[in-house]
């Protein structure tokens, strides 16, 4: 089929559900948004009468007016324009402030719908999207939308408002020259349409490629760490300059429609005064029009060219708002998960869980399967281990437990219940993780515990450090528990940031326990430290402990052996460091011995 004419795309269905996206957060704030349309057009047609009122007092004096009784019209006259701008500055202060809170209330809105989306959107969707890019559309987007909504969405019906008002006064004042003047309007409306067009499809490309460059900044600085010791600034500095590029080459093309645009406007007014001028003079030299009307004909055609030289980068900005809406309305389109009351009490498990003939690609890789028929079957309160070498399949499993994901086959439950059934909140409520690389939050000590559960008192808090043998060198520090612990935790060391992560899942108190690779990375001392707080926390719980150290899983009730995605082995410690030609018994010998 052939493409949709550009003349039409700026008001294909897209664009107006667009518009019906604004509207949607404006409705609930219509009782300010409302009074500020009505004070933005009472305040369009006081300019208009001002500079009516003004152009006929100046074509008066021009014709030849004189006298007391002039100059008392003239003191008069002087006096009502006072008091029409001072009433115009009043309206106009009570616009902006009701646009302001309209239009920022509305945006709030937005922004709180965007970023609660992009929190409950499932993992495969957050693996398809990058960080950077999501931070992009909230920050990025969403600010491109602010400045519509607040500058140029009121500025364009101003100029609106003033231009119907003019023409209709021009209109009553002489058909024949009013008609002569907007003869070129046709001919810059379909303009408007077409370069409109263009300028939004340039706009969302370039709202594309800044988002990418919103990734690379995000991602070095995630990772500076990384930047630094390998000496990659010049490499990183060169992926933000090729993405910076093609922003920059992006946003210049969409300056040259919109440049030819104003160009063309600028020319087209200026040939349209020069004939206007032409053709009045030549209607005064006839007696068909009187020199004080031509005067107010004249101001008003001013504010009429004004208002029409105001339009295209009007539009263009619009245009841009436009695109950014368009990625702002594909996040909150995207399923998430569901939304659930996190404040109401969760029924406790018990904490058996059973794992039958599991199978999962991720779907980002559907080609490659992860998991092979993995069958687990942990009794409340046993000591479940998972060994085997990197790329097993071990996390991918804890991550099907959680729900990041769906298996591709199989059936997961827990206390005999399909784990589809169980609400998200329930589910992820009795369950607690304590990773190998613990990032915190740039809070303080007390709210990097507290994030285990929310609310909890600092009784409760310093009560959880001291299980997780962390209260004393919290005490240790200046600022104690206020203390600040910088970027994801990096004032810290490691087996301090792993102890406040026990902490927090002490305070949490799950059902259902999960380890991955909490002591791999620590010292001799930090481990022991560890590994005495990992002990209390998971006594009387289910707990499954991802570990490639084999000395931290002799005590678990069984232990299962990974490799590729399938279970080789399984068994106690006992069991399977007797079993001749087994891959756990030639991972022990290599560790152990």
């Amino acid at each position: 089929m052939p493409d949709t004419p550009p003349s039409k795309k700026l008001w294909d269905r897209a664009a107006w559900r667009d518009a019906g996206f604004f509207l949607r957060y404006l409705r609930p704030h219509f009782n300010v948004f409302i009074p500020a349309l009505i004070a933005l057009a009472f305040t369009g047609g006081l300019t208009v009468v001002f500079i009516k009122e003004l152009a006929a007092l100046a074509g008066k004096g021009l014709g030849g007016a004189s006298g007391p009784e002039w100059m008392a019209e003239l003191d008069n006259k002087a006096l009502f324009l006072v008091g029409l701008v001072a009433t115009q500055a009043f309206v106009a202060f009570w616009r902006i402030l009701l646009f302001a809170k309209a239009s920022e209330r509305a945006l709030a809105s937005l922004r709180m719908d965007t970023f609660g989306t992009i929190l409950r959107l499932p993992m495969a969707t957050l693996n398809r999207r990058r960080a950077g890019e999501l931070a992009s559309r909230l920050a990025n987007d969403v600010e491109a939308m602010r400045e519509t909504l607040v500058v140029t969405l009121p500025m364009l019906i101003r100029h609106t408002v003033m231009l119907a008002i003019c023409l209709t006064l021009i209109l009553l004042m002489s058909v024949k020259l009013s008609f002569f003047m907007v003869a070129t309007i046709p001919v810059v409306i379909v303009l408007i349409a077409i370069f409109g067009a263009r300028i939004r499809k340039l706009t969302r490309a370039a709202q594309d490629n800044l988002a990418a460059t919103q990734v690379v900044v995000d991602e070095s600085l995630q990772s500076m760490v990384s930047v630094k010791a390998f000496r990659n600034e010049a490499h990183e500095l060169a992926r933000y300059d090729r993405n910076l590029g093609a922003y920059l080459r992006t946003v210049i093309r969409a300056a040259a429609p919109r440049a030819s645009f104003i160009a063309f406007i600028i020319f087209a007014f200026s040939v349209a005064l020069i004939l206007v001028t032409w053709f009045a003079m030549r209607m005064l030299e006839r007696g068909e029009i009187a020199r004080a009307e031509l005067t107010q004909f004249a101001g008003l055609s001013g504010m009429i060219a004004a208002s029409f030289m105001q339009f295209p980068e009007l539009v263009a900005q619009l245009q841009r708002a436009l695109g950014a809406t368009e990625r702002v309305r594909e996040i909150l389109a995207e399923d998430v998960e569901p939304a659930e009351d996190a404040s109401m009490p969760v029924e406790r498990f018990r904490g058996e869980i059973e794992m039958r003939g599991v199978r999962f690609a991720y779907p980002t890789r559907p080609e490659v399967t992860v998991l092979h028929d993995f069958d687990l079957h942990a009794r409340a309160g046993q000591r479940i281990a998972l060994v085997g070498p990197s790329g097993s399949g071990k996390t991918t499993s804890i991550s099907l437990l959680f729900r990041f994901y769906d298996p591709t086959a199989g059936e997961i439950r827990i206390d005999g219940q399909p784990l589809a059934e169980l609400s998200l909140t329930r589910l992820r409520r009795n369950l607690a993780l304590v990773p190998q690389e613990v990032l915190l939050f740039g809070g303080s000590i007390l709210d990097n515990i507290a994030y285990g559960r929310p609310g909890a008192s600092r009784e409760e808090v310093v009560a959880a450090a001291i299980q997780a043998n962390a209260h004393d060198f919290i005490s240790a520090l200046p600022e104690g528990y206020e203390t600040v612990v910088g970027d994801r935790g990096t004032q810290l060391s490691g087996g301090q940031r792993q102890r406040i992560a026990i902490a927090r899942a002490i305070l949490a108190d799950p059902a259902i326990l999960i380890l991955d690779e909490a002591t791999s990375s620590l010292d001799a001392e930090s481990e022991r430290l560890v590994q005495d707080a990992l002990d209390k926390l998971m006594a009387n719980r289910t707990s499954l402990i991802i570990a490639h150290r084999l000395s931290t899983v002799r005590r678990c009730d069984q232990i299962l052996v990974m490799s590729g995605g399938a279970i080789l082995e399984r068994g106690s410690h006992d069991e399977l460091i007797d079993r001749p030609g087994g891959l756990y018994r030639s991972l022990a010998k290599l560790q152990l011995e």
